[in-house]
């Protein structure tokens, strides 16, 4: 399927952007691409082997997706803080 959107590399592209890579090293750049695609694959990943069957919707699903949220941002405000 040639026409599959490339939602992980604008991500990715908008990521390093926001990070100021421009001046980084090639295997710095590398390894911070591989590190994000590889936290992205365990996202997804998580996501796969916990949603319910179906096509449904079921309040497991939201409780999960809202764990991950809460996990994230709680990350997020360490790295603000500098506590990561």
């Amino acid at each position: 399927m040639t026409d599959t959107p490339r939602l992980l590399s604008r991500e990715w592209d908008s990521f390093a952007e926001a990070c100021e890579l421009q001046d980084a090293s090639d295997v710095q750049k590398r390894e911070m691409k591989r590190a994000f695609m590889a936290g992205a694959r365990s996202y997804s990943g998580l996501i796969m082997q916990h949603a319910s069957a179906g096509k449904d919707v079921t309040d497991t699903d939201l409780a999960m997706m809202e764990a991950l949220e809460v996990e994230m941002a709680a990350f997020l405000d360490d790295v603000m803080a500098g506590r990561a």
